[in-house]
């Protein structure tokens, strides 16, 4: 006789408190002089299909240093545009806006570093910065765009966007705060957004940010700097980097009107799990690492410096 358990473990992600539940399905072995011995076989996170490439997302053997830093989890994206998935798993306090594609990890400081959570290309960027007036006040909002395909084993087909930053090592031209035309900003390789994706030729200012289309950048690498924004309701700046994650499944997602149909949103907080990075650090399948420097890691001096930029012929 075999007898099938069901084991189903709880997994609190986040300050929002979200549960998510996972099981693990063990079939045992009998032999005349043995007892049962359950063989585990891994099942992925409620609400992901098996034919989601996040399917990898499964309990990694141990939590033990495993989404240690919530406090780094800033405001969600749009629960009503995620379409994989658990639809919450931001800060509990901090309602997104309408189309917020991707969670807000907050930066320590304007112009922290942001590392890459697993290894992948830059396949375009986009630069939507610009000065914000408000009753005759005038501030600036940092929001360089970068948009990653990921070459990851553990990921196949998954894109990152990452946006909201001062700038980056991979745009070997753009140092400073430019303000652009919203109507026409500079823009170049693939655009991925909530509701579309698509690939636009570099314009005349694109070409001067010298962005390193096909750069791989590995899990851990420097990839930009946080920029800010005015802070709503007092004075000063708020400085944070957004992500968001569009995963493949073999679904139709019902909110993309231009470009593949099937790339899903999911909230970042609640659909993957984190780890701090440092080179010593041993990330199970399906782990991504924090973009920020954790647990007394830093990047080499002449990284944290805004107006590094990689070697192009890399």
């Amino acid at each position: 006789m075999k007898i099938i358990t069901i084991v189903t473990f709880f997994v609190v992600v986040g300050l929002a408190g979200f549960i998510l539940t996972k099981n693990i399905i063990t079939t045992p072995t009998m032999t005349l002089t043995s007892t049962p011995t359950p063989v585990p076989l891994q099942v992925p996170i409620r609400g992901v299909p098996m034919t989601s490439a996040s399917a990898i997302t499964s309990p990694p053997p141990s939590m033990d240093g495993i989404n240690t830093h919530t406090e780094l989890y800033g405001t969600g994206a749009d629960p009503d545009i995620i379409t994989l998935g658990p639809k919450v798993g931001g800060h509990p306090g901090w309602k997104p806006y309408q189309y917020k594609p991707g969670m807000s990890f907050e930066a320590y400081k304007d112009g922290s570093p942001v590392l890459a959570p697993f290894d992948m290309v830059l396949v375009g960027f986009r630069d939507t910065s610009t000065q914000i007036v408000s009753e005759g006040t005038s501030s600036h909002s940092d929001d360089v765009k970068l948009f990653f395909e990921s070459a990851s084993p553990d990921w196949p087909g998954v894109y990152l966007t990452v946006y909201h930053l001062l700038t980056s090592p991979l745009l070997t031209g753009h140092t400073q705060r430019a303000n652009n035309d919203l109507m026409a900003p500079p823009a170049q390789g693939y655009q991925i957004f909530w509701d579309g994706n698509y690939t636009v030729s570099p314009t005349d200012s694109a070409t001067s940010y010298g962005a390193l289309i096909g750069y791989k950048v590995k899990r851990g690498e420097l990839i930009g700097f946080a920029g800010t924004v005015p802070a709503p309701g007092s004075v000063g700046t708020h400085s944070f980097a957004d992500f968001y994650f569009n995963v493949p499944d073999a679904s139709i997602n019902p909110n993309i009107q231009k470009g593949n149909l099937y790339l899903h949103l999911v909230q970042p907080g609640s659909f993957f799990y984190w780890k701090s990075y440092s080179p010593n650090t041993s990330f199970p399948n399906g782990v991504l690492a924090y973009p920020f420097e954790t647990d007394g890691y830093k990047l080499p001096a002449e990284q944290r410096d805004i107006n590094y930029k990689y070697n192009s012929k890399k």
